[in-house]
Parts: C-alpha cells; structure tokens; sequence
C-alpha cells in the first residue's frame, strides 16, 4: 500500500507517512477501518425495516480474491464494502462521510441506519483463512467498524472503485467474486439488521470475536 495523507481537512496541512514507515506500522499493529455497507430498505405494515438489495463496489484484489481482470492493477478484480483506514483525529460518522465520497463521489450523502453503535465489527487476519476471523486482509492485521447505510444523491465509482452496483439481498454474488473474503462481513451485518428489525436485541456481542462460520 502506497503512503496516504492522514489527515486532508482544508484547514490543517497535509502529512504523509514515508512508505517504509506505513510497512512497518502495518505489520506491528491492528489497522481500525471504517467501512460501509449501503442497503436499500422497505418498510413493513408493521413499520420494521427489511433490507431488499445491498450496493457492493467492484475494485482491484490480491490473489486470491476475486476473479481475474485483464485491466486491474493486481490482474483480479471483486466485489467489496466501501471503507478504508480511519485518520488520526477524525470521528467514525466524518470518516464513514469521507470513505463514501472518495469512493462514490462527493455528492453521495450517507446515513447509518444506527448512527449511535456500528453494525458489525469485523476482524481480518492478515495471515490468511483463520476461523478465527471474519476475513482476511494479506496487508495487514485489520479491524473493521462496519455500518449498514442508506445513501441519496448521485453515485459516481471512483478512487478505488471501477464501478458499483445494487444487488437483490437474495442474489449476491458468490463467496469467490468477493474481495477479502467480505462476503463474511456482508453475511454478518446482514444477519445483525435482521435480528434489530424483528426487535430481538438479546444477542448483541461482536460475533466477530469468534469468527464466521
């Protein structure tokens, strides 16, 4: 992973971490991102929501993610969540805004379902499948705040999003076209609002810290 400007507000000045640095810092210590997954939701007659299709970007994946692309970076492309690192200073609901509009354009506005606590907390093993994890990130020993939103506005995939598309909550793509193995951490998020919405708050720990089965 190249450096990244780790803090980009307009009023303070941009740092940068020294590539060495950012290798070193990746493998000495867990990586907290935050990270999105954008649903679209009908309401019951009994005023519950039910999540009917999810918005998943297509970007560039390491071996073996994914499915091979002529015209990716890593010669694989997959499906994935929009997110990324969380910046020193900033806040989960800044950081959930910025990572949306760095990669579905800046007019995309987003809105946690549960702006108060994450969806899910995912963890990825950065030394391959581990039942111990959720999923597996080769880079790094990741954590990852997750939310399910809602977005309005136009979408325009950018950064490292070559494209975006709304699935059929009962049609998404197979496990082997996901990225990471995010297809756990979709699965996770998606079990999570489907238990809140029937009103079942009984089982709310991070099943993260035991894994995905």
């Amino acid at each position: 992973m190249s450096s990244k400007p780790i803090d980009e507000t307009p009023d303070r000045p941009r740092h940068w971490i020294p590539d060495d640095l950012w290798r070193s810092i990746q493998r000495s210590i867990p990586i907290v991102c935050v990270d999105a997954i954008p649903v679209r939701l009908t309401t019951k007659p009994d005023r519950s929501q039910t999540v009917t299709s999810v918005g998943l970007i297509r970007r560039a994946v390491p071996v073996p993610f994914g499915e091979p692309d002529g015209s990716s970076l890593t010669g694989r492309s997959g499906w994935g969540i929009v997110g990324g690192r969380m910046r020193h200073g900033a806040t989960f609901a800044e950081e959930l805004a910025r990572q949306v509009r760095e990669t579905l354009g800046p007019a995309a506005v987003v809105t946690p379902i549960d702006p108060t606590n994450p969806t899910y907390v995912a963890q990825y093993s950065p030394h391959g499948p581990d039942s111990r994890f959720d999923a597996t990130d080769p880079r790094q020993h990741a954590i990852g705040v997750t939310w399910i939103v809602t977005l309005v506005g136009p979408l325009s995939p950018q950064g490292e999003a070559t494209g975006f598309h709304w699935f059929p909550v009962d049609a998404l793509p197979p496990p082997h076209a996901f990225g990471f193995g995010q297809h756990n951490v979709v699965r996770a998020c998606l079990e999570r609002q489907r238990t809140m919405s029937a009103g079942d708050v009984g089982d709310t720990q991070v099943r993260g810290c035991a894994g995905v089965d």
